[in-house]
């Protein structure tokens, strides 16, 4: 939660909707940014530790593969939701552990790595797609019939080649062109504040959906991947699954010819009409409820939970830190240790828990009445193994 990419607003945004649902909600993350105060205004508990948390949660949504795995580790009997948020990235590899009742993709294209790659079934798969905050980002009054005023809003986006090219374009055409993001040295912390201003947005995934809410027409690109096109009411069903992202833009290099032909595409009343289906189908609204069913359904699936043995735990622990942590290199060496750490914890739980259970067991033994019965039994039965000793 350093800082603001799409894999951590995701998690503030779900938090914010969660909560208003009614939901007691705590984020954990080894480092946080200034976001944590945003949580903390709308009583979010927020921590960086998890011993921090000494009430056992109900269930764990994990968004990133290392910090579930701690989470999997620290709290021993709670299910798990585990996120995909990236085709390829680390951080989106799934954790492979039974207490996992369910593993949520962004959209298609994260499907496919769990599917495809990992081997996840396709019974415990669910594509919940990003959702857009409809009370912060607003409708926008109605677009001009050609575009005056345009953005790129990526935090991928740098002041390269590809930035120039579409610069390059828009002021063939009278539009003068903004760039929004990380790379360029301009983050929008409130892009609900700025948006609205733009006619037209050149952006992906999340930049992208916000944006169409808004009501601007938007072309899907992104400096280093591609682009797709404008979307319109003929395509913005059918691009939904994939999220408005990486999987559509590698369909064209950004070309010069083709960012002129998706402008003459332009359209005041179809990017109205896009903007329309967006908000009733892509909110956070609907997000939101998505992971609460999910969650409730994962819950009542407890019974299976308690049938995985510590030993079937360990061997998943075992196998995950094979699998995974000894493939990082050196600078992933605090990650290792802390899930080591976290695995040992958990291993000292659960041999405290065997030993408070035989404990129980000893007492119900030496409080029944059979023992009591056969008491003169071991008594002389200790007075004979005393005489067979003196007798040698």
């Amino acid at each position: 939660m350093k800082s603001r990419s799409g894999g951590e607003l995701f998690v503030r945004d779900l938090a914010l909707s969660l909560n208003r649902l009614g939901h007691s909600i705590v984020v954990y993350a080894p480092v946080m940014g200034d976001m944590v105060e945003e949580l903390h205004s709308h009583s979010i508990c927020c921590a960086t530790t998890l011993d921090a948390v000494t009430i056992r949660p109900e269930i764990i949504i994990g968004s990133t593969q290392i910090e579930t795995v701690l989470c999997l580790a620290y709290f021993p009997d709670v299910p798990v939701i585990s996120i995909c948020h990236d085709r390829v990235a680390q951080h989106g590899q799934p954790p492979i552990f039974s207490r996992v009742r369910a593993y949520v993709a962004v959209d298609a294209y994260c499907e496919e790595r769990l599917l495809l790659e990992h081997g996840i079934p396709p019974s415990k798969v669910t594509i919940i797609n990003n959702g857009v905050d409809l009370e912060r980002f607003l409708p926008r009054s109605l677009l001009p019939d050609r575009p005056k005023l345009a953005a790129i809003f990526s935090n991928y986006a740098t002041l390269g080649s590809e930035t120039k090219l579409v610069r390059q374009v828009c002021a063939e055409q009278g539009i003068k062109l903004h760039v929004i993001g990380v790379g360029s040295n301009n983050q929008a912390k409130s892009p609900e504040d700025l948006l609205y201003k733009y006619d037209l947005v050149f952006a992906k995934a999340r930049c992208a959906m916000e944006a169409m809410v808004v009501g601007c027409a938007v072309i899907l690109l992104n400096e280093g991947f591609g682009m797709a096109g404008l979307v319109t009411t003929n395509n913005v069903a059918d691009w939904q699954p994939w999220n408005f992202g990486r999987k559509l833009l590698l369909k064209n290099h950004i070309r010069a010819d083709l960012i002129r032909q998706e402008i003459d595409k332009y359209s005041a009343d179809d990017a109205k009409q896009v903007s329309y289906y967006m908000r009733e189908h892509c909110s956070l609204e609907v997000t939101a409820s998505a992971f609460e069913k999910l969650a409730v359904n994962s819950l009542a699936d407890m019974k299976y939970v308690e049938h995985i043995t510590l030993g079937d735990e360990h061997e998943e622990f075992s196998k995950f830190e094979n699998d995974n942590l000894r493939l990082l290199g050196p600078t992933q060496n605090q990650a290792q240790l802390s899930v080591q750490a976290a695995i040992l914890q958990q291993q000292l739980k659960q041999s405290t828990v065997r030993v408070g259970l035989l404990q129980q067991q000893l007492t119900a033994v030496y409080t029944s009445y059979s023992w009591r019965l056969t008491r003169p039994l071991r008594c002389m039965l200790q007075q004979m193994m005393k005489l067979r000793r003196s007798n040698r």
